[in-house]
């Protein structure tokens, strides 16, 4: 598998993994390879600096050692995929639901209020009358989801695309 920067004749950036080089171009060719932003299907690789071990990272890590942050933050959905072997339709039908996804997360952050981490205790002061009902969003932990299910409290946990460059 190979990792191209690519961006689009808009200038959107975003990353795409390939089977090989005649892979990437054998999809720019057939028209399956779009931005997933604009969606237009005219892309090229980007410059690139060469991916190269150092000393550093090659040393290897002891048994279920991890870097800190990986054990507290979730990786962000991949937002661009090779399509090796996927059939064009499915191509096409996973950029349309990126781009559904953008638009739903952007009507999200322009219509409710973030409350970050105090997502469970306002949503409880909502759900109890303590404050006018209004849309919300923000971070749960997976226990804090679980009590809020137990309350009866209904929440829809969505999976949040980074932002595009």
């Amino acid at each position: 598998m190979i990792k191209y920067q690519l961006v689009c004749e808009k200038g959107h950036k975003f990353e795409g993994w390939f089977q090989n080089s005649d892979a990437f171009s054998e999809q720019c060719a057939a028209g399956i390879l779009s931005c997933p932003i604009c969606e237009t299907v005219n892309v090229r690789r980007a410059l690139m600096a060469p991916n190269l071990a150092s000393p550093k990272t090659r040393k290897t890590k002891a048994p279920g050692e991890q870097p800190a942050e990986a054990a507290a933050v979730s990786p962000p959905l991949p937002v661009s995929v090779s399509g090796a072997g996927m059939p064009p339709e499915a191509m096409i039908k996973l950029r349309e639901l990126v781009v559904e996804m953008r638009e739903l997360q952007s009507k999200i952050t322009r219509e409710c209020r973030d409350v970050g981490s105090d997502f469970a205790e306002e949503a409880r002061k909502i759900h109890y009358g303590e404050v006018e009902p209004e849309g919300i969003y923000g971070e749960v932990s997976e226990t804090e989801r679980e009590q809020l299910d137990e309350e009866g409290i209904e929440i829809m946990q969505m999976p949040w695309l980074p932002r595009d460059n």
